[in-house]
């Protein structure tokens, strides 16, 4: 059971994120993301995923990061934004 829980732990969580249609992205700062490497890297343990195609777009960031942020995927086209999650 210890092992178990140990093993789970030492997982870095992944997040997929909150696709947004254009209208909705409209006026906002949207970086664009390039295919073959993550907009950002490092910093923290959370990754965020497209939230259409899986492309790691943030990798082990720390989740300040990943806050508030949207990110256009330089592979499928779609637009993402930070999962909401909420800490307890």
């Amino acid at each position: 059971m210890i092992r178990r829980v140990f093993r789970k732990a030492l997982r870095m969580p992944q997040f997929d994120m909150i696709l947004l249609t254009q209208r909705e992205a409209e006026g906002a700062n949207v970086i664009e993301h390039k295919a073959g490497a993550p907009v950002h890297e490092g910093g923290g343990d959370e990754t965020y995923r497209c939230g259409g195609c899986k492309t790691k777009l943030l990798v082990n960031v720390a989740h300040r990061d990943a806050h508030g942020v949207i990110i256009k995927c330089g592979k499928c086209g779609k637009i993402n934004t930070e999962p909401h999650h909420h800490h307890h």
